[in-house]
């Protein structure tokens, strides 16, 4: 992990990040800290608004969360595994979470709506507010009568 680590820095270098924005970063995406801002900032000694400072600039938060997204690959074999036992076990929530990622499982959404007295163009808005709303995870029936 020191390799991963002293490449996470040498790009962060790279990104013009001092070395207290590096370790900050590397506080924050670490998934067993359980620290507040405060305490971080004041552990490393730094101010908080230094800290909000670097964090309202997109390349801190790009950098930051390159970090986290590492952190949480390299749980993705033991969350999978833990969803698997859930779901093994009669988890319903844990079944349902497992078909929706698998793609087995679309949730079915009704939605009722008078479509009387519109013209086609306003027919045609209406539908498509109502798909947006709906989202792309859904299956959708659309009876008009």
């Amino acid at each position: 992990m020191s390799e991963n680590i002293d490449i996470d820095a040498q790009r962060g270098t790279k990104l013009g990040l001092t070395g207290k924005q590096i370790d900050i970063a590397r506080i924050l995406a670490d998934p067993t800290e359980t620290r507040t801002i405060k305490a971080i900032c004041d552990d490393q000694g730094v101010p908080r608004r230094t800290f909000y400072n670097w964090y309202s600039k997109p390349e801190y938060k790009k950098y930051v969360d390159s970090l986290i997204d590492k952190y949480t690959d390299a749980e993705l074999g033991g969350i999978w595994k833990a969803l698997t036992r859930k779901a093994h076990s009669g988890d319903m929530a844990a079944i349902k979470l497992f078909m929706e990622m698998k793609g087995k499982y679309k949730e079915i959404k009704e939605i009722k709506h008078n479509f009387e007295n519109l013209t086609d163009e306003q027919l045609d808005n209406r539908l498509q507010e109502l798909m947006k709303k709906v989202g792309d995870n859904s299956s959708i029936q659309i009876d008009i009568k």
